[in-house]
């Protein structure tokens, strides 16, 4: 019985079946690399799990588990595949990213291009089917896709989502209020994450500290409390010494790139060394309505005996941020 839940639940090599060609729909759907929609679950069929689950911050194994799954299911939805509307839970998908892309480039402010439908979004739908004559009633179906295609995407006034956050950060730099930033980790990291608040805070920064395994508890401290930014210190993947900003299909957060971009350049000052610079669609960057990033820098041991360099650049990064004129956003 458990070998049956566990082949039903999971997917792996040398599996066959029509739900590994259904797999292999999802993961063309999504630009990964297969060649053929076959029912065998391949090396090439492992190889796009893996780049799926180092895009979407899971342990790239090359397993398809029910996390993995539920994720390509989520993304694999089209714009018009089904009705969209605010529910509980959210609904998630790219067809949702799609939509906030559309309508922030026509000028309705969908929020961040999370692919969430939450409040925002459904504020924008309001008002994009006011503005178009149609029945207000929240929900974006076929006469919403239907008006949406005839207005087309005029890209090139850029996302109200991308220019608020431009806007928020400038204004936070230009005033005299106590910059506000949490730092947050999953376990295990707590002396060190401590210490750099402790440190942090004697630079007239307010830092809230965030101890819980579950990254979407991070976020909905974020959100409820309004801070200006959150930084992840995580477990590293395969020793990786990084640091990710929250990207996704047309849209980048402009400070958690520039934050992003400032601590790669002082790292690269304080110790001669590169670290790698991710945008990603993981869970906490996705979620956060604030710039958000996650440092991972491992092993562990490494971690310990590099502290106090990670500090100064962490240091050195968030005092930039905050009091830089931000040309790189400006542009």
């Amino acid at each position: 019985m458990e070998n049956e839940i566990n082949s039903h639940n999971e997917l792996r090599k040398s599996d066959v079946g029509p739900r590994v060609q259904e797999l292999h729909r999802m993961l063309k759907s999504l630009d990964y690399e297969i060649a053929e929609q076959t029912e065998t679950f391949s090396h090439e069929t492992e190889s796009a799990i893996k780049k799926f689950q180092e895009h979407r911050g899971l342990n790239p194994s090359g397993i398809c588990d029910q996390k993995t799954w539920d994720l390509l299911v989520e993304n694999s939805y089209v714009l018009g595949d089904r009705l969209l509307y605010l529910g509980r839970p959210m609904l998630r998908g790219e067809d949702i990213a799609e939509l906030q892309r559309s309508l922030g480039s026509l000028g309705f402010d969908a929020g961040k291009v999370d692919g969430i439908l939450g409040p925002d979004t459904q504020k924008a739908v309001e008002l994009f089917q006011r503005n178009s004559g149609l029945v207000v009633d929240a929900i974006f179906g076929p006469n919403c896709m239907v008006a949406l295609k005839r207005l087309g995407e005029r890209v090139e006034q850029g996302s109200v989502a991308v220019i608020k956050e431009k806007e928020r950060i400038i204004t936070k730099g230009k005033s005299t209020e106590m910059p506000s930033i949490v730092l947050g980790h999953l376990g295990g990291f707590s002396a060190i994450v401590d210490g750099f608040a402790k440190k942090l805070r004697e630079k007239h920064i307010k830092v809230a500290v965030l101890d819980h395994y579950d990254e979407s508890m991070h976020a909905k401290f974020c959100n409820n409390n309004d801070v200006d930014l959150y930084i992840g210190i995580y477990p590293a993947v395969k020793n990786e010494k990084s640091v990710s900003f929250y990207s996704a299909k047309g849209f980048e957060s402009p400070g958690g790139t520039y934050f992003s971009d400032l601590f790669g350049k002082h790292f690269l000052a304080l110790t001669g060394n590169n670290i790698k610079i991710i945008g990603h669609s993981e869970r906490v960057l996705r979620e956060t309505r604030m710039p958000a990033v996650v440092v991972r820098f491992g092993p562990t041991d490494e971690l310990i005996s590099n502290s106090q360099q990670l500090f100064e650049t962490l240091e050195n990064s968030v005092s930039a941020w905050f009091s830089e004129p931000f040309q790189e956003i400006l542009a």
